[in-house]
């Protein structure tokens, strides 16, 4: 094990896919009070997930579904991990959320890996019909950014 793997150790991992800068923006909010390592999905290396204690997955919604990169993620996650999940999208409520976030929840619950938390908010659509339409203009915004940041620190004591 080299020095730089074990600083990473007891370091949370957060990964995102962020096509619109929604999923981005929401991420750099939860790293801070967790002083997590953020890392894109398109530059994630799988060494990097071993020995996290706590990692999250977040994805901006596409045509109703997770990243599919995030998806299949689950996959290859310790199993020791404790995870959380958070998302963004142009449509709101808790059950749409709930939706979007099922197959990862799933897939990660079948490999018996904690889910600690699930989070989700509004993110400006930028779909060229829902982007005309305004859906979620605005979005997130600073009181979603806090929101993800009271999220964040609540995991800690989890």
């Amino acid at each position: 094990m080299t020095a730089r793997s074990k600083n990473r150790r007891n370091i949370p991992l957060i990964v995102f896919s962020s096509r619109t800068d929604n999923t981005r923006r929401v991420a750099e909010a939860m790293a801070g009070p967790l002083a997590a390592e953020l890392v894109a999905i398109e530059q994630l290396k799988d060494h990097q997930l071993r020995g996290r204690p706590l990692i999250g997955l977040g994805s901006g919604v596409y045509w109703l579904r997770l990243e599919r990169r995030i998806v299949d993620l689950a996959a290859k996650l310790p199993p020791d991990c404790r995870v959380f999940i958070f998302s963004t999208s142009g449509w709101r409520g808790q059950a749409l959320a709930d939706f979007y976030q099922s197959e990862l929840a799933n897939k990660l619950g079948k490999r018996n890996i904690d889910v600690i938390g699930r989070w989700h908010c509004p993110g400006h659509d930028k779909q060229p019909l829902f982007k005309w339409l305004n859906i979620s203009r605005g979005r997130p915004n600073m009181d979603d950014i806090g929101n993800a940041r009271e999220f964040a620190a609540s995991l800690k004591t989890v």
